[in-house]
Formats: structure tokens, sequence, C-alpha cells
């Protein structure tokens, strides 16, 4: 009885295809049956080459023909089409779009979808916002987006998807194999890309589909590539019918040619086969913005699915001829990606269930568990020479904008929970509204959620697309600052007074570009005005900081803190000194006060004033220990001496005469470390057609043929672009995607500039040394040490890169003694920390190292990390924004901090890396693209930490999260002498500060009344720390101060379902003969939740008034 349910599981695609008419188990010949799924899907990029807005309307059409609004609308009509006799199918996967043509809809439309949905026929995959990057994303902004796409199906349609449909990134990340698969409820996941030599053997081998075990706890996901196994993810060759491809569509061909199309179709499902385990193959129909023209689509398919079925029927074509003796028959109908999915789960159970199981072989499915996939699909190359590795810098202000604007959505939500949970109900109904797209933040969680798109936070789009990208940002974050500081003000303040904190403004422009209007304003000579700063900490921890506000130099300054008198100020150790202003930002402050920000409350603020001293005041406070020393002192360094800082913590010692580090000294664990540090670049490779090449291919073999074509991508005339043809174009140029070296592989190095007076600043608070790299001074480093903080703070600027070479790649390079062995650290978007081998990347085999591009085929994203380590030491570097990095040499590492190309890399997007200041002109044909003004010039800031030996994951833990979630600090003026009326001298949420390794990932309110959502995540990985990387306890209903929770519920990730639910019907990939039986995963007891290392877990709980509770 067991084996004929498991051998009727297999028939559930078909059995949902109402009208097709067709049971795979004809003749009771199951296990000789190949089902064939003929999955109809499009992939529209949520902006690439033309905005978002221009591809939901069909705009600029003359950039690229896509029409997103139009494509759902014919294929709405055409799934309901009552002439076909087919049950036609359609998967969707971006809700950017989706959602923006849904609620356009008018009711009856939205209820004939809503019974297509039903009817399984119009199905989602992924159902993200859009279809995330994996390599140059953080686990926030992943999370995010995901979450904001599934709220969006779950409340507006009841949809929960299933399956994850990743099929255009460049390259995938372990993160996404475990926490954005199984985590937010998936059973499988499906993508198009990997390196084409692991595809080439996995093709070989039939392994084209398997288990991943790329999650820290070992359990797997099935993933399967797409595209017919051929490196995309559209149709087998020579059967797209779609307006955009120029295939000869099957409608209106004679008997003979109509036969002779399905020969070559039934040719093509042999090969297919016998790349992979199981009786069940899928095919993808469909390409970038197609099904525009969807009843060709549609009306092509049918014919493919009738003639093939008739000519297998009538033995015209025989199954023997394309699949040998391994089948017998052909089941070939519409199906989606969810339905594929459980007939790949039955081709594993019922091979365990049958003799199939104990006979291991090429293509049976329990051979899935015996060869998983481990770790991550990093890097992806398309042939020899084409690394796709430079995205992982491409466009570093964007990706640094993206990350901010991530960290201020972090907070935001935070600040609006707070004023749920504490304001009266009568202030707080302006402030928090109940459709699930109309918070005051949507505006900035949906600018987020387009930016991680794979062609957005990679940088990898057009440059007018990417001004677009980061104009969504600025108006989120502009929008949601308005309505946090409003929280802020009644939070704050005992009443609402005018003028009181009217300008109470989030300075969303410190780190790079050291501009505060409201504090500049304030502290300009003549100006009275003392300045507020509301520092908040969106950490689950008390922490101390030192927060910097941007003011005018003109004045000496004393910062205080709010006393919890809410009346008393206590003054706080503060520093000045000037603004330096290396990226020549116009409008950015002369002078800087830093100031120490001890103490600052668990997700909660506290309130500083900064105040301008009189000679009469200053005078007065001279003995005041508090006082600020020093003010604006600066040395001019002109000693044969090496300069040395220090804080509490480190030493550095510096090159008396360039500034560069020459050494760096723990003092609290006694580790002392000599390093070098340069930075150089990377001719980038080009072929000028105007002269002769720099150097010719020298493996031809790779680019023999008429020429390769970019999957995915069509010319003007609907042909696939070619981007190689014939031998006078074997050239690949580094572009925005692809970073490839000139042939010598050279690291240029830029020589530091060599003066008698290296610039040194010493204040009590902040100790910073000067240094000017390259020809015309276009690197400059402030080396800084802060109070209490284990690493040496580098704040770099770069530009403009000069190019009159034709391109560079800019590396910032360390050298230490640390006998690595090959062996790097890496970090997955944030989380897991993988071993990274040079010239390993397990796909080439033992024998061969990566000899063609030995320096962008070794690196590899990263997201927040890398560092190196051996028994001794261990060093690291922390960055603040996606870069790409390697140890190309032992005891070395380096990031490449800027790219700026003059060539394209043939890669779809048709432009080179050339961001410049001034901007653009039109694309054609109303212009060409040219670039406008000097180079841009970038700022950025990495943190370097020593420790000893095997302690690198663990020093980079806390840093990862401080540098994500730095201060947040909003900043008001009041005139001299006046009183604010402060309610309360600080804010928190928490009752106190959670253990060190947990973080509170998130905390919404949401549409229900009381109702919240949090996620805390355990930050340290196994065995990376002593003691932070034990399980932790929680205990959920002690976490808030006067309140009580009344109710309780583990959600999924992107909380759309129950946890229990989800666990209870998942596929169980590593499940025995049996079934198995499902580890009890709900360790949720009394308001107690134990989380295990890397693990995030989400609730969404009911908070009320706990009378017992109140002070």
């Amino acid at each position: 009885m067991m084996r004929a349910l498991l051998l009727l599981f297999i028939s559930c695609a078909a059995a949902a295809t109402g009208r097709e008419g067709r049971d795979p188990t004809k003749n009771g010949n199951v296990e000789k049956t190949l089902n064939v799924h003929i999955v109809p899907h499009t992939h529209d990029d949520v902006g690439w080459l033309k905005t978002v807005d221009q591809y939901f309307y069909g705009l600029n059409n003359t950039i690229q023909q896509a029409h997103v609004a139009l494509i759902l609308d014919n294929v709405l009509n055409e799934l309901q089409d009552p002439y076909t006799t087919h049950n036609r199918t359609f998967t969707y996967v971006e809700m950017k779009f989706f959602s923006k043509w849904y609620l356009a809809l008018p009711p009856a439309l939205k209820k004939s979808l809503k019974a297509l949905i039903e009817n399984e026929q119009f199905s989602f995959a992924n159902g993200g916002w859009c279809m995330h990057d994996e390599a140059a994303t953080h686990y926030m902004g992943m999370i995010d987006q995901t979450t904001l796409g599934h709220q969006f199906l779950l409340k507006e349609l009841g949809v929960v998807p299933k399956v994850g449909w990743q099929i255009d990134p460049f390259g995938h990340s372990a993160t996404q194999g475990g926490l954005l698969t199984s985590s937010v409820g998936f059973d499988a996941i499906y993508f198009g890309r990997i390196h084409y030599v692991d595809l080439q053997n996995r093709q070989a081998a039939a392994e084209c589909e398997g288990l991943w075990k790329s999650s820290h706890d070992d359990s797997s996901v099935f993933w399967g590539l797409t595209g017919s196994y051929t490196g995309n993810y559209g149709a087998p060759e020579g059967f797209c019918f779609d307006a955009l491809c120029a295939d000869d569509p099957l409608v209106g061909l004679e008997k003979d040619a109509l036969r002779e199309r399905i020969k070559l179709f039934t040719n093509a499902l042999g090969v297919q086969a016998n790349r992979t385990k199981g009786r069940n193959i899928m095919l993808t129909m469909g390409m970038d913005f197609q099904y525009s023209q969807a009843r060709k689509n549609f009306q092509n398919l049918d014919m493919l699915i009738d003639s093939t079925r008739q000519l297998l029927d009538s033995g015209e074509i025989k199954v023997f001829d394309f699949l040998g003796d391994r089948f017998g028959e052909v089941n070939i109908f519409y199906s989606t990606p969810e339905m594929y999915t459980q007939s790949k789960y039955a081709d594993l159970v019922n091979a365990k269930a049958s003799e199939e199981g104990s006979n291991p072989s090429k293509y049976n499915p329990t051979e899935w568990k015996t060869f998983p996939k481990k770790n991550d699909w990093f890097p992806y190359a398309d042939c020899d020479h084409c690394y796709w590795t430079g995205y992982f810098t491409s466009r570093q202000s964007l990706k640094r904008m993206e990350r901010v604007g991530s960290s201020f959505l972090h907070a935001a939500r935070q600040i609006e929970s707070m004023a749920k949970l504490t304001l009266p109900r009568e202030q707080r109904t302006e402030l928090i509204t109940h459709p699930w797209n109309a918070s005051p933040l949507y505006v900035l969680d949906d600018a987020l959620g387009v930016v991680q798109h794979h062609d957005g936070v990679s940088g990898t789009s057009k440059q007018h697309v990417a001004y677009d990208y980061a104009k969504r940002i600025a108006n989120g974050m502009n929008k949601a600052s308005l309505f946090v500081t409003d929280a802020l003000r009644k939070l704050l303040l005992k009443n609402s007074i005018d003028g009181v904190f009217d300008n109470l403004s989030y300075c969303n422009l410190l780190n790079n570009e050291t501009i505060c209007t409201v504090s500049q304003e304030a502290s300009r000579e003549g100006n009275k005005d003392e300045i507020y700063a509301i520092v908040y900490n969106a950490l689950a921890k008390e922490r101390d900081e030192v927060v910097s506000v941007p003011i005018d130099l003109s004045s000496n300054y004393i910062v205080e803190k709010l006393g919890d008198g809410q009346s008393d100020w206590v003054p706080v150790k503060s520093s000045v000194l000037p603004n330096a202003n290396y990226a020549q930002v116009v409008g950015a402050s002369s002078g800087i006060v830093y100031f120490e920000a001890r103490d600052t409350p668990p997700l909660g603020a506290s309130v500083f004033r900064v105040t301008k001293l009189d000679d009469e005041r200053l005078s007065s406070l001279a003995s005041d220990p508090a006082t600020p020393r020093n003010l604006r002192r600066s040395i001019q360094n002109d000693l044969d001496d090496d300069i040395v800082i220090t804080n509490d913590i480190l030493s550095v010692t510096f090159d008396q005469s360039t500034g560069i580090i020459t050494s760096i000294h723990n003092l609290r664990d006694d580790i002392m470390m000599n390093v070098g540090q340069q930075y150089g670049f990377y001719k980038s490779s080009f072929k000028d057609r105007s002269s002769s090449p720099l150097n010719f291919v020298q493996d031809q073999d790779s680019f023999k043929g008429e020429g390769k074509c970019l999957p995915g991508y069509t010319d003007a005339e609907g042909n696939e672009y070619p981007w190689l043809l014939g031998t006078a174009e074997n050239w690949q140029n580094s572009g925005a995607y692809i970073f490839r070296p000139s042939t010598d592989q050279k690291l240029h190095i830029i020589p530091p500039k060599r003066t008698k007076s290296v610039v040194v600043y010493h204040s009590e608070l902040v100790n910073e040394v000067h240094s000017v790299f390259g020809e015309g001074g276009w690197i400059k480093q402030i080396a800084r040490l802060l109070p209490g903080k284990d690493f040496v703070e580098i704040e770099y600027v770069v530009g403009p890169v000069p190019v009159d070479d034709g391109g560079k790649e800019v590396v910032s390079k360390w050298t230490t003694s640390i006998a690595s062995d090959g062996h790097f650290f890496t970090d997955s978007n944030g989380r897991e920390f993988l071993d990274r081998m040079r010239g390993d990347h397990d796909i080439f085999g033992p024998d061969r190292p990566i000899i063609d591009e030995p320096v962008s085929g070794n690196y590899y994203p990263v997201n927040a990390a890398i560092f190196i380590e051996d028994d001794s030491h261990s060093f690291g570097c922390v960055v603040d924004r996606s870069q790409g990095g390697s140890s190309l040499t032992d005891g070395a590492l380096e990031l490449m901090i800027q790219r700026r190309t003059l060539h394209d890399d043939a890669r779809g997007v048709g432009e080179p890396l050339n961001e410049t200041d001034i901007g653009i002109t039109p694309n054609a044909p109303y212009g060409n693209a040219e670039r406008l003004g000097d180079g841009v010039i970038v700022k950025g800031h990495h943190r370097f930490i020593v420790g000893a030996g095997g302690s690198g994951a663990s020093k980079m833990r806390t840093v990862m999260d401080n540098i994500f979630s730095q201060p947040h600090v909003f900043v008001a003026s009041a005139p001299s002498g006046a009183t604010v009326p402060f309610r309360q001298a600080k804010l928190s949420m928490l009752q106190s500060s959670l253990p060190d390794n947990i973080m509170m990932i998130s905390l919404i309110a949401l549409d229900k009344e009381d109702t919240f959502l949090i996620r805390l995540g355990h930050q340290y990985g196994p065995n990376e720390d002593t003691t932070l990387s034990r399980p932790v306890e929680i205990d959920l209903k002690n976490l808030f101060p006067h309140k009580k929770v009344v109710s309780l519920q583990e959600k999924t990730l992107s909380a759309n379902q129950i946890r229990s639910d989800w666990e209870a019907r998942r596929l169980q990939w590593d499940c025995s003969t049996d079934g198995g039986e499902t580890l009890p995963l709900d360790k949720l007891h009394d308001g107690r939740v134990v989380l295990n290392p890397l693990e995030i877990r989400t609730y969404e709980l009911v908070l009320v008034e706990d009378e017992s509770r109140q002070d």
C-alpha cells in the first residue's frame, strides 16, 4: 500500500492540470515515464537598462523593448482563453512590478486572477520585492525585501510562495541557500548561472540538480539549474516563441516541417534528461521581459505539447531514439516550479522505497545525499577569462547608500514601534496606519527593496538607472526621517510647544559628506543657538561610542549630556578637529566636534547639548576635567622618530615620512604585528579596436565558433546578443560585471607622498594621521584611533581615478607575517564565514590550479569582513559596504575599493563603468550617454583588527554589527538659555541589554493593534568563540519594560506562515526511507527561546500594559 501511494505521488503535477487529461501512470509504467514540466515565466529586472517605471509602463523602448504591465495584462487574458484544451500556467516573481499592476486592477479582473491562483494556473516563485543579488547584498536587505514581497502576497492574495527562484544572479551565496531558502519556507531553490567548468562537470555526471548543504546546521535544500541545464533560464535552443525571439513558430508549419522540429525538441529532452537524476525535468519557457504578446507564446506552447504527444503516441517519433532504454514513455504538460519540486521530491521518496534506492547509479536520486553541494557558488565565470568578480565592487557610492538606508530603516522601525508602544493613543493615530503599504516608512522600504535587485546594488545597471536607484533611496530616507523626527519629539518632550525642536533633523550625511545643516547653521559665527543631538542606538546592548557632529570652526565648544533630572546637564569628553574634506564635498563643514556618548541605552537614545564657549565661560571652566583640551591642536611632524598614536587598547606606529602604518600593537592582548600597507591598481583589460590588442588571448579553444551569446539578452531584431564574434574579437574587457586585469596580472603600487611634515592630530578623544598617495594626490587616507576601540579605522578617499591608461581597479593591500597557507575567510552576506582556499574552487580537480585568471579568479564578495589567521595571530578588516577581496599571497589581504573603466564588458549593460560627477547626456537615439565632468570621488571606512591565533571570526563579529548600525544622530537647535521641556533623559525599548552575541534583527510595528514582529539573531557561528558561540536563552516575556506579552507565535523568517505549520508540511529531503520524523524545532517554552549559533528566529507578539510592573 505504501509503495502504491508513493508511485501515485509522482502524478501530482499532472493531477493538478485539470484539462490536460493525461495520466503519467498510463499502462502502469510510472518508473519508465519521463515527466516534462513546461513552465512559462518571464524574468523582469527591477531596473537594469531602464528604470523601474520605464520598464513597468513600457517607456524608453529605444533602449530595450520591455513593458511589464502589458506582459501581465496579456498573460491574464491568455490563461483564461476558453478555446484552449490546456490548463495553461504562468509563474511570476518580482512583486514590485506585480503589486503595482495588481493594485490598479478593477475588481472583476482581481477576481479572475484569484480564481487562476486558486486553480494553480497563476503561480508565484520567490515572491520577493525583486530577485535580489547574492554577492553585494547584506542579510538585512535580503530579509527586508523578501518580507515586503511576501507580506504583499499574503495580505492581498493569501499566497505563500514555496519555491526560491534566483535564476539570474551571478553566483549564489551560502546565506541564500540556508537562511533565504528553508528559513523563509521554501522547499527548493532554482538558479541559472554557475561556473562554466562546474556546469560542464555536472552535465557529464548528471548532477545538474541535487542537495545543497550551505547552512551551519548541516540541513539541506533541493537546488536545480534552469534553462535546460545550459547556464541560463530560457527555452531549449530553437524553441523560444516570444515576440522578442528569432526562432520560427510552430503554428502554421506543414506536417513534415513540424515533425522535424518536434524531433529536434525531443532530442533536446533526451540531452536534458541525461544531465539529471530522477524522472522529471523542467523546461523554463521564458526570458527577460517575455510574454508581451502572450497569445503567440501560449499558442505555440499548446502546439508543442500537442504535437509531441501525437507524434509519440503514433510512433512517428520513438522514445528509444532520444532516451534509450532509460524511459519508455514521455508525459509533457504545463506546470509550475512548485509542482516540479513536489515531483522531484517524489522521485527521491520513490527511489528510497524501491529497489532503485539500494542500487547506486548515475541517475539515482538517492545519490543526491551522497555528494551534496557545500558552501557557495562563487566566483561565477562563463569562460576562461570571464570572471564576474568586478561587480562585487562596482558603484561604491550606491553600495554605501544602500547600506546607510538599510541601517536607518532598521532604526526607524524601532522608533515607530516605540511610538506605538508608549505614546498616548491620541498622539499615535497619525503615526501608525493599517494597510500593508501605508506605513510612513513604506517609501524607504520600497526603495531599498528595489535596489537589492541583482542589477541594482550589484552596480551593473546603466548610469541613468543607478541615478534612479539613488534618488529613490534619498526620497525614502527623507520621508522616513520626517516621521521619525516627529515621533522622537513626541517621545522626548513633555508637550508640543511651537518652535521647540521644530528643526529636528536626521543627519544622514555625517560619515561620507560631513554635512548636517542644522548644526552647521547653529554653530556659525554670530549665531547664539545651542545644538541638541539625539544619539540613537539601534543595537540591543548598551554601547559606548564617539559621535561626530559637523560644526563651524570659529568657536570653542562644550558638550553635555542630559542627566536623569531632565534638566541637569553633565559635561562629557569632547574634541574639535578640522574637517580635511578630502572628498571636496560642497557644503561640508569646516570642523567636527567629537564627543563621547557613553552608556547609550539599547534600542534607545541619549540627549546631548553642544554649546559655544565664550572667553569668560571658557576661563571659568578651565579647572573642569571634562572641559575639552587641545582643541583643534595639530602637529606637523618633522622629527626623525616614527609617529605613534595610542588609545587604551592599541598602539599604532607610522612611517615618519609617509604616514603609512608599519605596526599595530594590541596592548590589552600583548599582540604585536608588523604590517605593510599599500594602495595599488590593476590595469583594466581592454581591446581598443582602433589599435592592436594589448595581448591576445592565449587559449583560443573557448572562443571558437560563430560567437558566444549572452543568455537572456536579445538585440533590437530579437537575436541573442553576440559578445564574442570571430577571431578578430577574441578579447574580454573588464567592465561593470567582469574584473579582468591586464594580462601581466600586475598590481601597480601607488607611491605615498613623502614629506617632512606628515599631518597628525592629537586630541583627548581622537588621534589621526593623514597621508597622501599618487601623482596629484588622488588617494588620501586618515588613520584614526578612538577610545576604547580595538580597531584602527582607515578613512580613505579615492578619486578622481585617472583613466588615461583605459581603466583602473583600485585596491587597498596589507601584508603581514601570518602563515595563512593559502586560506582566507570572507563572510556570506554578513552571516557565515566561509573558508576560501586560493586557487581552489572545488571544480577544476586537484591537478589544475586557476591559471587563466589568477587574480580575478580568486576574488570573492566581502559584505562585512575578511580575515586571515594562523596559530599565533589573526588580522582582518571590516568594511562599510560590499567590496571584492582576496588573499593572493600568504599573509596578505586586499580589498578593491573603487573601479573605473572605459570599455564595456559585453554582458548586456552596454556601457563602461565610468561614473562622473556631473552626469551623462541622454541615451541613443537622443544622445550617446556621454559622461560629463571628472570621475567621482568616493569615501569609505575600513576597520582593521589584530588578534590572537584562531580568533579572526570572533574579532570581526562585534565590529560588523557596530559598523552596520552606527549611532544615528538627530540634531536640533534652540536659542541659548531656552528651556526645553524634556519628558525623560533617555529612551529605551528594552528592559536591559541583550547578551553580546544577540542582535535585535527587526522590531516592526504591525498593522494589528498592539502587535509587533521581532527577529532575534545569534551573531556568532559555531566554534568562533569559546563563550559567545554558545546557545543563548532569551526570555521574550521580559524584554520590554512595563509591558506583558499576551500572545506569542513563532513565524518563518518572512513572517508569512506559522513556523510549526511550515515544519509540518516541509519536504524532508534528508528523510530516511520510512519518511523519518521531523525534529521538534519550536523551542519556545513559557516565553523562553534558545538561539543556536547564527540562528535567526522570528516572532509575532502582542504587548499590553503590565500594571504590576509600573514604577
